[in-house]
């Protein structure tokens, strides 16, 4: 079974998120995890959905208004965190460097980081997607050692697909998948979990199951439809 990780951004209201639980009720994949809103971790408690944070702030806890530490994730179950997501990059103005703290914050608090790298639709014009995923990769993981670059999970979103509907070929993907797996293989010795994210949804995931070097999917806006979202899993 593939990992089916779910970013539900800020799209549900209160209803709308119990609504989506209780269809997760009786999933038979156990490779889920959902991202939603930090305001409904708790709604989560009594699921066997494993947790996930959108954020983490790259401070400790401490006096940092409006922050979500790493240690108060931590003690509310979450087990996973996004990390570099193009959202954060670019609305947010958050750069490799931030990425690269809240990385480690996560790993000392023994939460995976999921770690997202893609290009622009205008990087990809001028042939430098791998280029500019190498660099994502080199500032994401400065300074670590190959036991905490071991855990990371890499999820390759191209920023130009995310919420448009088109999406690389699936030769495409396979061969930035497999330049992933070559980069962190030659130069940190590992080998990671790799995802494929950017507008997966139940019409085109019988196509993307059959690229062969991925082991899941990063989802955004068809996490919140709890009908499609359903789709999805079952077919992983």
């Amino acid at each position: 079974m593939k990992l089916v990780v779910g970013n539900q951004k800020s799209y549900l209201n209160s209803n709308e998120i119990n609504h989506f639980i209780e269809g997760l009720t009786n999933i038979s994949n156990p490779n889920v995890i959902i991202c939603p809103s930090s305001i409904y971790f708790d709604r989560f408690k009594n699921t066997n959905i494993m947790l996930g944070s959108q954020n983490v702030s790259s401070y400790p806890s401490g006096a940092t208004t409006g922050e979500l530490s790493a240690e108060q994730l931590k003690s509310l179950g979450v087990q996973f965190a996004l990390v570099g997501h193009s959202e954060r990059r670019q609305v947010m103005g958050e750069s490799i460097k931030d990425t690269n703290i809240k990385i480690k914050r996560l790993l000392d608090n023994r939460i995976v980081p999921i770690l997202c790298v893609g290009e622009t639709k205008e990087e990809r014009d001028n042939d430098k997607t791998k280029e500019i995923i190498l660099d994502e990769i080199i500032g994401a993981f400065e300074g670590f050692s190959t036991d905490f670059i071991e855990k990371i999970i890499i999820a390759y979103e191209p920023i130009w697909s995310i919420g448009t509907g088109n999406i690389p070929n699936n030769d495409e993907i396979e061969e930035v998948a497999k330049y992933l797996r070559d980069v962190i293989r030659d130069r940190y010795n590992t080998s990671n979990i790799i995802l494929y994210g950017g507008s997966v949804n139940k019409d085109n995931i019988d196509y993307l199951n059959k690229i062969n070097m991925i082991d899941g999917y990063l989802i955004g806006g068809a996490s919140t439809k709890i009908d499609g979202f359903l789709d999805i899993i079952n077919k992983c």
